[in-house]
């Protein structure tokens, strides 16, 4: 026998020998395996799933699942989801036979008969008790970070800003609805695009816009979006001019475009009808005597009663 390989650059899988050659499974739980490591990460691959893609029927796809676990090539962990409270299986498979999947930050420990009460969290936090001497070598990259934040001087807004517009994707597209763990997951991509000067509503209708007939998994989809299909850095936009226009010295009001001036015509009214009263050219205004203030009033009165009714 002869082996030609050829050499790809995408859409390919690498299986270990180990795995390719294992006797103790079967060609079929053999072929499983490829096909599972040949889906994105985030697809919804289950037993019916997988049966609508084959031609073995439920039985031998179903046993060969069973044979995978067993060697340790696939794991199945059965959890509650925080977002809608469902609870559902989650399958996680490798290259590699392994015993459990790892989990983020370091283990916690608890004596044995002792109460988990007020420590049970504990090993959730995955932040160092304290921070790190800051050496000379390190100097320079942290002098880098700090001029990054001045650029961005409210990175926590952005990326809730990013996490808002990806849960709210299920509300516009059912189709492309994601659990909160994907939505942290992809929240950084979606910071990249604020970051360019994108906003929201654009990240959201390159998300909807044109999607295919049938989605295996949303969060594929999503990443791939976001990694592959950021537009071009938006144009500033041009600074306004400064108004050049004159200003009313008396109430600072604009003149319009072309005319100039020192004192617009209400206020040059204003000054010389002020200006003839201090100089006696004409009568103040004679106040209004109680009968006509009575008679005003009325007519106010009747105009309320009348919108009213």
């Amino acid at each position: 026998m002869r082996v030609h390989r050829n050499r790809h650059v995408s859409a390919f899988v690498v299986v270990p020998n180990a795995a390719a050659r294992h006797r103790g499974l079967s060609l079929t739980a053999r072929g499983l395996l490829v096909t599972l490591l040949s889906l994105p990460d985030g697809t919804r691959a289950t037993i019916d799933t997988i049966t609508d893609q084959v031609e073995e029927g439920r039985r031998a796809v179903s046993k060969a699942f069973t044979a995978l676990e067993t060697a340790g090539y696939l794991r199945r962990e059965r959890g509650q989801d925080p977002e809608t409270g469902l609870w559902g299986t989650q399958s996680h498979v490798s290259d590699l036979p392994i015993d459990r999947i790892p989990a983020a930050g370091e283990p916690g420990t608890r004596i044995v008969g002792d109460s988990p009460k007020g420590i049970k969290n504990r090993g959730k936090n995955l932040l160092p008790d304290s921070a790190p001497q800051q050496t000379d070598e390190h100097q320079a990259e942290e002098e880098e970070e700090v001029s990054d934040t001045a650029n961005n001087p409210n990175p926590a807004a952005e990326a809730g800003q990013a996490a808002a517009a990806l849960a709210h994707l299920g509300g516009i597209e059912p189709r492309l609805k994601l659990s909160t763990t994907e939505v942290l997951r992809l929240a950084p991509l979606a910071v990249a695009w604020l970051a360019e000067g994108h906003n929201a509503a654009k990240i959201t209708a390159t998300l909807i816009t044109r999607l295919p007939e049938h989605i295996d998994s949303a969060a594929a989809l999503v990443s791939y979006r976001l990694k592959n299909q950021m537009p071009d850095r938006p144009a500033p936009k041009p600074r306004p001019l400064p108004d050049t226009r004159d200003l009313c010295e008396v109430c600072r009001a604009p003149f319009p475009l072309g005319r100039h001036g020192d004192v617009c015509a209400t206020c040059k009214t204003e000054l010389d009808r002020a200006a003839e009263l201090l100089a006696g050219t004409i009568s103040a205004e004679a106040e209004p005597t109680l009968d006509e203030l009575t008679t005003a009033r009325q007519g106010r009165e009747r105009c309320r009663a009348a919108m009213a009714a």
